[in-house]
């Protein structure tokens, strides 16, 4: 199509088409929710399967996590060097012989490798889809286009608990587990096709000097004067960046590093990440003790992070990253508290369900998709890929350590207060910390442009 043509879409027509390579960037997300929430319905019958100690059990749980920590390493040099879109084909090529791998293990040590290869494809596409959206999506729908991400990752943990449903009430144990994650399979072959059409990122085709191809899908995606604006942002803050790790450790950028990482962390250590991976155990310590019945309360709440996910998405552009950010910090230190409480006094049934609930709407509304949208914003167009390649990475150090201590953590508290509760009071002093730090230092990057906030970090501005 000629450029004049991509430059003279009407307003709707380029609205669906910023959402459209959204939504399909945003199924990276998808894969990344199925494929780590599906240990989720598994975890109970692979620990009979393979007689997993606690140590055991807890590193089968999180070994994807591991993989994940060594996608965005990989992923960095393949978004600089190949573009957005290369590193989530390889992604989802990684995703498909992960599940294969792992469906058809003869013992845990298979089992865990092939689940860590497919983490690397997770860490990958967590790397390349939030950032692949933050540099397509119109300023004004950032936040709205970003959140899709998050999303798709709630539907994908969704149709995965679900998926775990069907198969542990209708399967043997010794089989549903290996149908578990052979389901990924389908998915990744959606994903792939709808991939392979998309655009690449106009940022990285103006780093590549494809200036007059990136006009045009910024004139497509933005309208003529807007993308004509835009490409200017992008070529002065070209002209100021030299596009290595070192310059991360200058003045303003330090700064801007240093709120990737605690963000990154944040979003794993404030409870729910270590909740989510143990729901059908938890339920079954609150009287669920099928493993059906079990996942099927996890189903419910699952359910639940998607109606609030799209709440959020509402609210993003709204209200802004930051007072969503201090709000929901606050809100999930009270309902820890409450969880704690209740495990304390041996409640079972329903009860239990509600109060998981609670600790589940402020990480599907802030906690959990700020951090994967605000990584993709901070930082300069040609650091991005390295920037978030190091807060993504210790993102997944963060996601891995939390499911890999939560059984640890469990004994622990078992010893001290004979129950559960001192995992959920630990994780609610975490959310009192990212409160107070969230008032004090989280920019707001609501209706900015990338190259506007990337410039406020050198000018000290960046809490404006």
């Amino acid at each position: 199509m000629a450029t004049t043509d991509l430059r003279q879409r009407a307003p709707f027509d380029r609205k669906f088409y910023a959402f459209y390579i959204a939504f399909v960037a945003s199924l990276g997300g998808f894969l990344f929710g199925y494929d780590l929430v599906i240990i989720s319905g598994a975890q109970i019958f692979v620990r009979d399967q393979f007689g997993l100690t606690p140590q055991q059990f807890g590193f089968a749980t999180s070994s994807a996590l591991l993989g994940c920590i060594a996608g965005p390493f990989l992923g960095a040099r393949i978004c600089d060097r190949f573009g957005r879109k290369a590193a989530l084909l390889l992604a989802a090529m990684l995703f498909a012989v992960g599940a294969v791998g792992t469906a058809v293990a003869r013992d845990i040590t298979d089992f865990n490798l092939f689940r860590i290869l497919g983490g690397i494809g997770v860490g990958l596409a967590s790397l390349a889809s939030p950032m692949y959206i933050a540099e397509v999506a119109p300023a004004k729908a950032r936040g709205r286009l970003g959140l899709m991400y998050q999303l798709a990752i709630t539907v994908g943990a969704v149709a995965a608990t679900i998926v775990s449903y069907f198969l542990a009430r209708d399967m043997a144990p010794t089989i549903a587990w290996r149908w578990m994650f052979a389901s990924v399979i389908a998915p990744v072959v959606v994903f792939s096709l709808l991939l392979i059409r998309l655009p690449a990122s106009p940022r990285w085709l103006a780093e590549k000097r494809r200036f007059s191809e990136a006009l045009a899908l910024l004139s497509r995606i933005g309208g003529e004067e807007d993308g004509r604006r835009e490409m200017t942002e992008i070529e002065s803050s070209m002209h100021t960046e030299v596009g290595n790790f070192r310059e991360l450790l200058r003045p303003g950028m330090r700064a801007a590093v240093a709120t990737g990482i605690i963000l990154a962390v944040l979003n794993n250590w404030t409870g729910w990440t270590g909740i989510a991976f143990y729901l059908p155990t938890l339920f079954q310590l609150a009287g669920y003790t099928k493993a059906s019945d079990a996942i099927a309360q996890n189903v419910l709440v699952m359910a639940g992070t998607v109606l609030l996910t799209l709440i959020s998405i509402w609210l993003v552009d709204r209200v802004g990253r930051r007072p969503l950010w201090i709000t929901c910090s606050a809100a999930m230190c009270v309902f820890l508290v409450l969880t704690g409480v209740l495990f304390q006094r041996n409640a079972t049934g329903g009860a239990v369900v509600l109060v998981v609930f609670l600790c589940a709407i402020p990480h599907a509304m802030a906690l959990g998709p700020l951090p994967w949208l605000m990584m993709s914003e901070i930082y300069p167009t040609r650091l991005r890929a390295k920037a978030v390649s190091l807060s993504t990475t210790l993102l997944w150090v963060a996601g891995f350590t939390g499911p890999l201590a939560f059984p640890m953590l469990e004994s622990l508290s078992e010893r001290i207060f004979h129950s559960i509760a001192g995992v959920f009071w630990l994780y609610s002093c975490i959310c009192l910390f990212s409160f107070i730090w969230g008032w004090k230092f989280l920019p707001e990057t609501r209706g900015r442009s990338l190259e506007n906030i990337a410039i406020s970090w050198q000018r000290g501005s960046h809490n404006v």
